[in-house]
């Protein structure tokens, strides 16, 4: 079996040191209820639920959980951990983090990020644990509560979107091995916009979910999805759409026929068509790219 890039990383940092240990974020909603037993089973000991406030307590059991590798283990079988969970859980483990701090103690205090406080002073519940977020509180770390957040963690790799491959970003903490009880998350304005993201994202992500002219956007996982249609509506204001119609068009227009599409003279026709003549991007597809439509 072959080692990726992100494997390579996440061995790399284990064989820094034996302090560290290597634990999943599994996304229990994704997997059926049969699956989700199996895996609290298998781990019993090693596994824990992050919605630990009492008044998220009917969302524990569908919501993310920790999954640890064994106290003690080496290198090798961290490794296999990682390889058996990505099996046991497919689709589910939406980031592996390295810490050096206990892993009942790392569920624990990663479960103060559920509850932050909004610019509007109300509390809000956070799902820290996608991509996005983290994002969002990796670039606002001067905040309140951020960076004791981020403390005991080495590293934490989310999944970013991509249209060939499963890529991995990794996002560095404070490395302590110690945690202090870490104080409530407030947000602010910036950090608050990042984390809302573009409704339009979320709206195209649900009306193609099931839309098979488009495979890359039909994957089980919601957030890899959404990631795709974020990736291309970043793509398409860069070629100076802004308009809610070709947005849509182009985002489309890219999960049907893929990269491939953007190097086309014929797409870069509509493009320009649409940018200089403010006419509509789904009538100059009409126009250049009738075989493709």
């Amino acid at each position: 079996m072959s080692h990726g890039p992100f494997v390579d990383a996440l061995v790399k940092v284990l064989r820094q040191s034996d302090r560290y240990r290597l634990s999943a974020i599994v996304e229990m909603a994704n997997l059926s209820p049969d699956t989700r037993k199996e895996l609290t089973t298998f781990y019993a000991g090693r596994s824990w639920p992050l919605l630990q406030q009492a008044q998220l307590s009917n969302l524990r059991e569908v919501g993310p959980w920790l999954i640890c590798s064994r106290p003690g283990s080496g290198v090798p079988a961290q490794y296999d951990f990682q390889w058996q969970l990505e099996q046991g859980a497919p689709g589910a483990v939406v980031g592996w983090i390295t810490s050096a701090l206990a892993q009942e103690h790392l569920a624990q205090h990663l479960s103060h990020g559920n509850i932050v406080n909004g610019p509007d002073g109300q509390s809000y519940l956070l799902r820290y644990h996608t991509t996005a977020a983290l994002r969002a509180l990796d670039t606002h770390r001067n905040l309140p509560g951020v960076s004791e957040w981020l403390a005991p963690i080495h590293s934490w790799w989310v999944p970013v979107a991509n249209p060939h491959q499963k890529l991995w970003l990794r996002i560095a903490g404070g490395d302590r091995q110690q945690a202090n009880h870490p104080t409530t998350i407030t947000l602010d304005e910036a950090c608050w916009t990042a984390l809302a993201g573009d409704p339009l994202s979320y709206q195209l992500a649900e009306m193609l979910k099931h839309d098979q002219s488009c495979p890359t956007l039909t994957v089980g996982c919601h957030g890899t999805r959404l990631g795709m249609i974020q990736h291309y509506l970043a793509q398409a204001r860069e070629q100076g759409l802004s308009r809610r119609e070709d947005l849509t068009t182009y985002v489309v227009m890219m999960a049907r026929n893929g990269d491939q599409l953007s190097k086309t003279a014929a797409w870069q026709d509509a493009l320009a068509a649409t940018r200089d003549q403010q006419s509509y991007l789904t009538d100059n597809v009409q126009t250049y790219l009738r075989s493709m439509v």
